[in-house]
C-alpha cells in the first residue's frame, strides 16, 4: 500500500508555516488545506505539505448502493422461496451445501467493498511547498506514485460538468507539466475552483 503516512510527526515544521487554515484528515476527508497528521515517507525536513486532495466521498455512492443490494440479495431470495413453494432445507446435506455457499457468498461481498474502499482511500494527491505527488491505487499489492516539482507545472485547470457534481461541488483537476514529466489527471475532488487556485499560486512563487 502506498507509504503517505509513514513519516515522523512534523510539529516543527508547523511552527514555521504562515497559513491560517489548518484542518485535521479523518477517514472521510477529501478536502485538506495544510492537513494535520498528514505525511509521506520521502517528504523533506523542510517540506510542508499544503493540500489533500482524494476524490469526494459521495462517488462512492455506486459501490456502496451495490454492496447494500448484494448483501440483502439472499435475504430477499429465502423469503421469496415459500411464496413458490420451493424448500431448499428439506435435506441436512442441502442446508450444509447451502450454509458454506452463503458465507463464501458474504466474504466475497465484503471483499468487494472493501477493494472497493481502499481504492477510494488510497487514490489521493499531495501538493506540498516543493512538489505534487500522485499517488494511484488499483489492488492491493499494486500501486503508483508519480510526482513533479512545482516549478515544473505550465498549467492547471478543472472541469465540472453535470448537476450532481455542480450541486455537490467536486469535478476534476488537471496539472500540466513540462518536459518529459508526467501530467496529473485527479477525478470527481472537492471544490475544484479553490485547489486550482491554490496551486496556481503556489506555482507562482516558484
Amino acid at each position: 500500500m502506498p507509504d503517505i503516512f509513514l513519516a515522523p510527526k512534523q510539529n516543527e515544521k508547523r511552527k514555521m508555516r504562515d497559513y491560517a487554515n489548518e484542518s485535521h484528515v479523518n477517514i472521510f476527508s477529501s478536502f485538506c488545506q495544510n492537513p494535520i497528521g498528514v505525511s509521506f515517507q520521502t517528504q523533506k525536513p523542510h517540506e510542508v505539505i499544503i493540500l489533500f486532495l482524494r476524490s469526494h466521498f459521495a462517488t462512492n455512492s455506486s459501490w456502496i448502493i451495490f454492496t447494500v443490494i448484494l448483501l440483502t440479495l439472499p435475504i430477499i431470495i429465502n423469503l421469496l422461496l415459500p411464496l413458490f413453494r420451493i424448500d431448499f432445507f428439506s435435506s441436512p446435506t442441502v442446508v450444509r451445501f447451502t450454509t458454506i455457499y452463503v458465507l463464501f457468498y458474504y466474504l466475497m461481498v465484503s471483499a468487494y467493498a472493501f477493494i472497493s474502499f481502499l481504492h477510494w482511500f488510497y487514490n489521493v494527491l499531495i501538493v506540498s511547498s516543493e512538489r505534487i505527488l500522485d499517488i494511484d491505487y488499483s489492488d492491493i499489492v499494486v500501486h503508483n506514485m508519480a510526482e513533479a516539482k512545482l516549478s515544473h507545472i505550465e498549467d492547471v485547470r478543472y472541469t465540472q460538468s453535470g448537476f450532481i457534481p455542480s450541486f455537490v461541488n467536486y469535478g476534476n483537476l488537471f496539472v500540466q507539466t513540462a518536459g518529459t514529466e508526467e501530467n496529473f489527471e485527479v477525478r470527481s475532488i472537492p471544490k475544484p475552483r479553490e485547489a486550482t487556485d491554490i496551486i496556481t499560486e503556489l506555482t507562482e512563487k516558484k
